[in-house]
């Protein structure tokens, strides 16, 4: 009796792990799709063009320009260990917030239409947390810029940060991965870094430059 409930729940593992793999493969063949689940633009109280690359701060440009926002914020990024070779060596090379603003600035956002917030951000956890603090806590709307295979993770981060907000997500139309992102080097590359920066997130992980404010 024993020996047969055992073999029934043997069955059922197979069965559960057989499902789990068919279930992770579905998701990773689809991620084209899955993971570039934009919102449409609409008018927010604010708008946050993430670092990272600069489409997204000429996108949001083009968004500003359309009304979706008053106040465009840019986030003091960590510098790539390549640029602090260049810093270490008393090379000159602009910070990215501040090409940010120069693509926003040339493309006619005004300079007081801008503002910094965060400094030395690592993530789009610590992103989201510095731009919370400087928010403040009465709620609003905020629409956030960033690149379409990262509307999904900065939805769930922002969302975390912001409790309350109304978070709209946006990808750069010039940015989307094939659909058959593995046909693609640079498409699969993206696929394959930003799955695993997801599920690490939703299992609590964050990265950050500094220790988080108790």
């Amino acid at each position: 009796m024993m020996r047969t409930s055992l073999k029934a729940v043997v069955h059922v593992g197979e069965h559960l792990l057989l499902a789990a793999v068919v279930i992770g493969v579905g998701l990773l063949l689809t991620a084209g799709y899955w993971l570039q689940t934009g919102d449409p633009p609409s008018r927010s109280d604010a708008m946050v063009v993430m670092g990272g690359n600069f489409n997204r701060a000429a996108y949001g440009a083009e968004l500003y320009q359309l009304g979706m926002a008053r106040k465009v914020y840019i986030g003091r990024v960590a510098r790539w260990p390549s640029e602090r070779v260049l810093d270490q060596n008393h090379i000159a090379f602009p910070r990215r917030e501040e090409l940010y603003k120069t693509i926003l600035r040339k493309k006619g956002v005004p300079d007081e239409a801008m503002e910094y917030f965060g400094d030395d951000l690592l993530s789009t956890a610590q992103e989201a947390e510095a731009l919370a603090a400087q928010l403040g806590k009465e709620p609003g709307s905020l629409l956030v810029v960033t690149s379409p295979y990262h509307v999904r993770r900065a939805r769930m981060v922002f969302t975390d940060a912001l409790p309350g907000w109304q978070i709209r997500v946006v990808g750069t139309p010039s940015e989307r991965i094939a659909t058959a992102w593995w046909k693609d080097q640079e498409s699969a590359r993206i696929v394959l870094l930003e799955i695993p920066k997801t599920i690490f997130y939703m299992l609590g992980g964050r990265f950050r430059s500094t220790p988080a404010a108790n």
